[in-house]
């Protein structure tokens, strides 16, 4: 036992938390096997146990069951719990009972931190993965109240008013998709309601802008004063969020199926749902079975790019695509230096920007291919990459073909969601060993283009 405890610590910190958040899958898929998991009383089947654990972990929302009718009390518990560690992190929670124990953080535990926060050295990690904890508390506990007194007046039923209130707020603050509405409808008999679609878009937002730009805009208030990482995280999520809406609307404003048969107001609310929820939230007031091929792709896009660091949610994350686009202008107009907001962005930063990038194309042809070899219901080519997309940046919005798939196909969604939740360049790093480069070799150039 000693020896593997040893060969674990001794193990690089990316693969450290590769294997600490598997683990935490593994416990709940055990969990979700049990009969008392489920109002049937039967054990569920272990490929649906670990599908629907991950998913919960990865705070996806992709599911093989009815959250609502299949689970029960005890299931959907285990569910919201894996659900609010994976939102805020296993090393956050880590942290806070290693705290409420009264134990010590050393520096090994501090690395671990830094590394699963993405900060850049150990120093303020505790503290920082502290506030997210407190942020997290806070606004789950107001929304849910909210939602709470909203729901006593659908459901009459105080207890289950509470419940569902706070459950649904965990669920969303975490931009994880899940709810116990029932028949995978999802929201969408809400989709009149003012204040329903506002609280929920109010929660995924601020799940997704990251836990640094909420302390940053806390602390500093002023435009002027906020750091950079801030100002691009602001801006990129302004653009998309308007910019989707009005793009959705526009692509689906005259299909009868989605937008085509409501009311002004409702069309224009419904495309702001979706543009927000498809930056990795997995709600949806419209069926997204029913959209058109060209607003498919524009969620693909959304959800491909994600949300941002630090966050709750997925995807490569809006200051990727930041770095991504301003690099390539800056290349196209001839300049030496990225600079954004009057400020220059580290070669190292445009470097790793272009990795994750490229690495998550790769992993998404990859896995494409293989969805492709081994679904025997010959879904269409929209269909499949749609899911792929969904599961890759953690989204969760589905199209109606997840509780077809196989074994195999499950499996390779299973991967995704994992791959993506973790970080595709964490994922990878956790594979290689940093060694310093010690001899530089001779530099050459080569045509490219």
């Amino acid at each position: 036992m000693q020896r593997l405890v040893h060969l674990f610590f001794s193990l690089n910190r990316s693969m450290v938390i590769l294997f600490s958040f598997a683990a935490v899958i593994m416990v709940g898929t055990v969990l979700l096997m049990l009969p008392i998991a489920h109002n049937n009383g039967q054990w569920l089947p272990f490929v649906d146990a670990l599908f629907t654990s991950t998913s919960a972990a990865c705070v996806t929302g992709l599911s093989v069951l009815d959250t609502g009718r299949d689970l029960s009390l005890f299931g959907q518990v285990v569910l919201i719990i894996l659900i609010q560690i994976g939102g805020v992190g296993l090393m956050t929670v880590t942290t806070l009972f290693s705290i409420g124990l009264g134990k010590r953080i050393n520096i090994g535990q501090r690395l671990l931190i830094q590394e699963s926060l993405n900060q850049g050295a150990p120093e303020g990690v505790i503290r920082m993965a502290l506030d997210i904890l407190k942020y997290t508390f806070i606004i789950e506990f107001i929304f849910g109240t909210i939602l709470a007194f909203y729901f006593y007046e659908l459901l009459g039923v105080a207890d289950k008013a509470l419940y569902w209130g706070y459950w649904h707020a965990v669920s969303a603050f975490s931009n994880a998709g899940f709810d116990l509405l029932g028949d995978n409808a999802s929201l969408t008999a809400f989709r009149s309601s003012l204040a329903v679609n506002l609280i929920f878009m109010a929660l995924i937002i601020l799940g997704g802008l990251g836990f640094t730009v909420i302390g940053d805009l806390r602390n500093k208030r002023s435009w002027r004063y906020l750091t950079l990482h801030t100002k691009i995280v602001l801006t990129v999520n302004t653009v998309l969020l308007f910019g989707g809406a009005v793009l959705f609307w526009l692509l689906e404003a005259d299909n009868p199926a989605t937008l085509g048969r409501l009311p002004v107001g409702q069309q224009w609310l419904a495309s702001l749902f979706q543009s927000v929820s498809a930056r990795t939230a997995g709600f949806n007031t419209v069926d997204i079975s029913l959209l058109g091929g060209a607003a498919l792709t524009l969620i693909m896009t959304l959800m491909f790019i994600g949300a941002s660091s630090t966050s709750t949610g997925g995807g490569i994350k809006t200051t990727t695509f930041a770095v991504l686009l301003m690099s390539t202008l800056a290349l196209l107009r001839g300049k030496k230096d990225v600079v954004i907001f009057n400020r220059r962005i580290d070669s190292s930063t445009i470097s790793k920007s272009n990795s994750i990038f490229v690495l998550a194309q790769l992993w998404i042809v990859f896995a494409f291919f293989l969805l492709l070899a081994f679904d025997t219901n010959e879904h269409s080519y929209e269909l499949i990459l749609f899911e792929l997309f969904s599961a890759f940046s953690t989204t969760g919005l589905g199209v109606g073909i997840t509780v077809e798939w196989n074994t195999w196909c499950k499996l390779i969604l299973i991967a995704t969601m994992y791959i993506g939740r973790i970080g595709i360049l964490t994922f990878s790093m956790s594979f290689f060993n940093k060694k310093v480069d010690r001899i530089r070799h001779p530099a050459e150039n080569i045509l490219i283009g």
